[in-house]
């Protein structure tokens, strides 16, 4: 429940630009905080489920990990049950949950770790609705932001235009850029005197290829999500996953230009079925896409260092994508979004007194283990173009013993589902049992993937 009282405390009117997902959850964070808090999207939003414009990989396959799961629930209690019940498909790890890593099926057990399996556009749907139902909380669409509002010391407020309508003034204690990997915050403050954040930059470029089905639930037995990622030997992969509506998405991958996948479903299926585990290949085999193919290229990896900053205005922060963009191979976007949003959360609690500085640090250190983590995986994979060879020969035989480890020993696989869910740092992995597990190991990896 919204608290007049607490909303007193940070401000009058806090902005959100962006009504995606960190958007979303940005406001959420906010209407804690703020008297008032308006979400300011491009987009005109739609009143069913569909793809948006905005969201260029909104037709690829999407999950929420299980942290991101975890931080919804408290944020919109009861949203798991809701999406259930509406059509989302449940999933546990490594249940109904099939993961492979560099050729390694992670071991089959049930960790007590759960998510829903769903299309973006539901997901955001349904996160829309909550959010718009709070008392204090208002969504203009089809507004584009024209640039911010400068006062002393800092931003107060963004200039918005809606069609056809002159160029508006929203005033505000605080504007949130919830804008994704294409934010313009930084050049808006480079123009008004302030430094540009150094930008990390991992080039990925990672090729996307989606097409849907509609298949029973059963259709590859008990499991509901597949993710089969890539290898050095086979920079490919993919996301096999039920969603709502006796739907099934199919998700290709490809680490470099040559490893892209084709655009025509046939082509596709075929792509996708070579690498696939036998009962994955029969049905994708015998699938029939429902819908043209959908693609999408990613080419860099972006973590924007506002935390190094030494000047920093008052009254304006980043969130989600807007500050770290990871390849979405491993799906934690959303997830970035959630923790993000929490972290603001936590800072408005010690009130507004140098508020970019202390939320940029602990959004720093956050994101620095998972950056780390994400771009040694990426090296290893031999299209990127970063590391020498024995560099990233040694990473690869450093993470094949890690994933042997993780498909024989469930210990293994539960600390490592916890890192890649951001609950741990990578240090658990050297835990006694779990190092044990992947030091012991005699077995070559070559395991089918």
């Amino acid at each position: 429940m919204v608290s007049r009282r607490d909303n007193r405390r940070a401000g009058e009117h806090a902005v959100v630009l962006g009504g995606g997902i960190a958007g979303l959850f940005a406001a959420r964070a906010l209407a804690d905080h703020y008297a008032a808090v308006t979400i300011v999207e491009r987009d005109r939003l739609p009143r069913e489920v569909v793809k948006r414009r905005g969201v260029p990989q909104g037709q690829h396959s999407h999950g929420l990990l299980m942290r991101a799961a975890d931080i919804a629930e408290a944020r919109f209690p009861g949203l798991t049950d809701e999406l259930i019940t509406d059509g989302a498909k449940a999933f546990s790890a490594f249940d109904d949950f099939r993961a492979v890593f560099f050729g390694n099926v992670l071991h089959r057990s049930a960790l007590g770790r759960s998510s829903v399996a769903a299309s973006r556009p539901f997901l955001e749907s349904h996160v829309r609705a909550r959010v718009a139902a709070l008392p204090n909380v208002t969504v203009r669409d089809d507004a584009a932001v024209a640039g911010l509002i400068a006062v002393d010391g800092g931003i107060g407020g963004v200039r918005v235009m809606r069609r056809e309508a002159d160029e508006e003034p929203i005033r505000a204690d605080l504007v949130v850029d919830a804008m994704g990997r294409g934010s313009r915050a930084g050049a808006w403050l480079e123009s008004m005197g302030y430094p540009r954040p150094r930008e990390d930059q991992v080039p990925v470029d990672i090729g996307y290829a989606t097409c849907h089905f509609r298949l029973p639930l059963d259709a590859v037995g008990g499991d509901r999500v597949i993710l089969v990622g890539p290898t050095p030997a086979r920079p490919r992969g993919f996301g096999f996953a039920a969603q709502e509506g006796d739907i099934w998405v199919l998700s290709a991958f490809g680490v470099g230009k040559d490893n892209h996948p084709p655009a025509t479903p046939g082509e596709l299926l075929t792509f996708a079925a070579e690498f696939a585990h036998d009962d994955v290949a029969a049905v994708l085999r015998r699938a029939s896409p429902i819908d043209e193919v959908a693609t999408y290229r990613f080419k860099t990896a972006v973590w924007r260092r506002y935390e190094l900053l030494d000047r920093l205005p008052a009254g304006m922060l980043s969130i989600g994508d807007a500050v770290c963009c990871f390849n979405p191979i491993y799906g934690n976007g959303m997830t970035v979004a959630a923790i993000t949003a929490d972290l603001l959360d936590e800072v408005l609690k010690r009130g507004t007194r140098d508020l970019p500085r202390r939320y940029y640090r602990r959004v720093g250190r956050m994101l620095r283990t998972p950056w780390w983590l994400t771009k040694f995986s990426d090296i290893a994979l031999p299209p990127v173009p970063l590391g020498s060879s024995g560099a990233k020969s040694l990473l690869h035989s450093g993470m094949s013993r890690v994933f042997r480890a993780a498909a024989d020993d469930p210990a293994t696989a539960a600390t490592f589902l916890d890192v890649l869910n951001m609950d741990k740092s990578p240090v658990h992995m050297m835990e006694p049992r779990v190092a044990a597990a992947t030091i012991g190991l005699r077995r070559p990896f070559g395991a089918r993937g």
